[in-house]
């Protein structure tokens, strides 16, 4: 530990995790002594547009950093500008069709490659150009934060493929692991249909060849095909599902996104697509009955859920980022 970081543990520092949504902000404070918490609180503000912050929340935001010294802002990146790869060779962005001269890219650990556009990026730096900003967080790195407790615990099986989902207001973001090698990744909006950098696979496969002519080599004996099948099911998945339950418009989405990843993960060979083995939902929007049910009856993955915050897992990242403590 340095002494920087030492004396910096002793001074009161406040945290504030920030989340932009279209027409609403969402502000979570909170102040650290000694390495202790004294005060927690959340705010929520109205806003015109996700590119506009108001006066009210810029003048909110400098008069929080007004009373402490030593204040952190961090931002939950939610736009569709960004994705991952597995690996950290920045050189795959092109296997991937990514041009990584338009992104930004950061490397976890070795494990895998964030990126964002720099569009994205420039977005985010003009919104807290007034209040400044110390930290953007990708919901990947989020998403990371989340499995890496997971792992900690007694029964976590480091053997076995996972899909990790972690859903929240207004997007889905995905991750495949198996232990802590991150094997695939995508990221989501509930909100806007296009994305920039993401090419709908389920649309593409419909325009190239049937889901069932791919060369899926030797994963049939485990249960694949009758997996991929489903995932490449055109008609309404509320016929897969019991009567009585109605999947609402997010819902519907949410099953579009997970079947368009499974189906680019199992057969596209970028990709290491061994069989998953069970699925994890880390959920803050209230995740729908109708989409663990598909994912437990038709995906035949066993799912479980833990419900969490994003912004408190940001307000943990950036005391870790600053501090080097974990809270």
């Amino acid at each position: 530990m340095s002494l920087l970081n030492s004396l910096k543990k002793r001074l009161t520092n406040q945290f504030l995790s920030v989340i932009v949504y279209e027409e609403q902000c969402n502000i979570k404070q909170k102040v650290i002594k000694n390495s202790k918490m004294i005060h927690k609180e959340e705010f929520n503000f109205d806003i015109k547009s996700q590119d506009e912050l108001g006066g009210k929340v810029i003048n909110f935001v400098n008069e929080l950093q007004s009373k402490y010294d030593n204040t952190y802002i961090a931002l939950f990146l939610n736009t569709l500008g960004q994705g991952l790869i597995p690996g950290c060779d920045e050189s795959d962005l092109e296997k991937f069709h990514i041009d990584k001269n338009g992104v930004k890219s950061i490397c976890k650990e070795g494990r895998f490659l964030m990126y964002a556009t720099h569009i994205d990026i420039k977005w985010a730096d003009n919104l807290f150009k007034k209040t400044g900003l110390d930290f953007i967080f990708s919901p990947f790195l989020v998403l990371d934060h989340l499995i890496k407790k997971e792992m900690k615990k007694d029964n976590f099986n480091k053997n076995i493929r996972v899909l990790y989902l972690l859903n929240s207001k207004n997007s889905l973001t995905i991750m495949i692991q198996q232990d802590s090698r991150v094997l695939y990744g995508a990221f989501f909006s509930k909100i806007k249909e296009d994305n920039l950098l993401y090419t709908d696979y389920e649309d593409e496969l419909a325009d190239s060849e049937e889901i069932d002519e791919l060369d899926l080599d030797n994963i049939d004996e485990l249960g694949m095909e009758d997996i991929l099948e489903t995932a490449s099911q055109s008609d309404s998945v509320n016929t897969l599902l019991d009567g009585n339950i109605t999947l609402s418009s997010e819902d519907e989405k949410i099953i579009k996104y997970i079947n368009s990843s499974l189906k680019e993960f199992y057969s596209n060979n970028l990709y290491e697509g061994d069989f998953i083995c069970t699925s994890k939902i880390y959920d803050d929007a209230s995740m729908g009955e109708g989409v663990i049910k598909y994912i437990e009856n038709e995906l035949l993955l066993n799912c479980s859920i833990d419900n969490i915050n994003v912004s408190d897992a940001i307000l943990d990242l950036s005391i870790k980022e600053a501090l080097d403590i974990d809270v």
